[in-house]
């Protein structure tokens, strides 16, 4: 099976600018893993302090309720109801932990490795990449190798992309696939759509992180605001606490607790 490409001057520009799209949002994961080892701790620490006041508001919002009902908060109700309003909350904080550990986990590619696999990445894109090669989308053998080779890419693994180039080849083989040349439908559009794509993951969070990344007093500058973040909310808290405190001492508010 030979898939064969209609000449198109535009053909060569197409596949570049795929690969340097490719590329963009490569580099765009990196910078929020880097990103996000940097500040994940603080930043979880400041939206779990920031759970807390939520919590502690959904709960004077509880006892007023109860204050205009006798005053009377049934401790299992009130349980209830801060488990489901704060679920959606407490799951994005684990998520929150959970990018942290796996960033701060993430090992550090040499600059041979980023060169090296960007290179093997390119040749194997160019025979595999579903926008090249449409048997990539109707062969599942190719599919799963594809999968492969993005994730190999994104981990700089030179190994693993060395030997996905052997597999790939000889499953093209096996399935009779030649040179990639197919017609590229729209071709002009497709390359001012990759141009905006590219631009926009340019302009965007996590890619616009980098240069902060870059500047070692914007880190520390980010690292004091997010500290400073989390004094304000502690302190904010402590507030709240006392309110909450103040309804139970003054004996505003009685806590009806199921073994009563």
């Amino acid at each position: 099976m030979e898939l064969i490409r209609i000449t198109d001057s535009k053909y060569d520009e197409y596949e570049s600018i795929l690969l340097e799209r490719d590329q963009i949002r490569k580099e765009a994961g990196q910078i929020w893993t880097v990103y996000t080892a940097t500040f994940g701790q603080l930043i979880a620490g400041v939206y779990e302090e920031k759970l807390e006041c939520i919590k502690c508001k959904k709960t004077l919002s509880f006892y007023q309720m109860a204050l205009n009902h006798g005053g009377v908060v049934d401790a299992d109700a009130l349980q209830k109801y801060l488990d489901k309003e704060m679920a959606a909350y407490y799951a994005n904080l684990k998520r929150l932990l959970e990018d942290h550990d796996r960033c701060k986990k993430a090992g550090h590619s040499t600059d041979y490795d980023v060169k090296r696999s960007k290179e093997l990445y390119r040749r194997l894109a160019k025979l595999l990449h579903p926008d090249i090669n449409p048997e990539t989308d109707r062969q599942e053998a190719l599919r799963e190798l594809w999968q492969r080779v993005m994730t190999a890419y994104a981990h700089n693994s030179v190994k693993d992309l060395a030997e996905l180039e052997v597999l790939v080849r000889k499953a093209l083989k096996d399935l009779g696939i030649g040179e990639i040349k197919v017609e590229i439908p729209d071709i002009e559009e497709k390359i001012e759509a990759l141009k905006a794509e590219i631009e926009e993951i340019r302009s965007t969070e996590p890619y616009t992180y980098g240069p902060l990344l870059d500047d070692s007093a914007a880190v520390e500058k980010k690292k004091k605001d997010l500290e400073e973040e989390l004094r304000s909310y502690q302190k904010y808290r402590e507030e709240l606490d006392a309110m909450i405190q103040e309804m139970l001492s003054g004996g505003k508010v009685k806590i009806k607790w199921l073994m009563n």
